[in-house]
């Protein structure tokens, strides 16, 4: 499965090489970013198109990176917390077996196998 997302991902890539290659002179007009709020102007300095996609491209990857990193630590928490209540399960079962039998009937006589003989008649 690694092998296929590694192709289909060079190929994404190669395409968008080739994409930007046979539309450089479009992709190379200046372009400048404008903010209009009531209370703040803003303008940049012109760039060209390409850089301007690939600013966004590398923008949005970092996004991405940020929150699947966000997600790992929490998985990573669950993982744990989750282990530790196994451990803690596991300690509450090893405890219940090493139990003294006491030879006492269970309420009901349901622990005798002459109760469940009663009970199956």
């Amino acid at each position: 499965m690694g092998y296929v997302k590694a192709i289909i991902i060079s190929a994404v890539v190669a395409l968008a090489i080739i994409f930007m290659v046979q539309n450089i002179e479009p992709l190379s007009q200046p372009l400048a970013i404008r903010l209009n709020l009531i209370f703040l102007k803003f303008e940049s300095s012109p760039y060209a198109t390409y850089l301007v996609i690939l600013l966004a491209f590398f923008v949005g990857l970092l996004a991405a990176s940020l929150l699947g990193l966000a997600e790992r630590f929490r998985m990573r928490k669950e993982i744990k917390s989750g282990h530790k209540e196994i451990e803690a399960l596991n300690r509450e079962l090893s405890s219940l077996r090493n139990l003294p039998l006491t030879g006492k009937p269970l309420a009901g006589g349901e622990g005798s196998p002459s109760g469940a003989e009663e009970k199956a008649l």
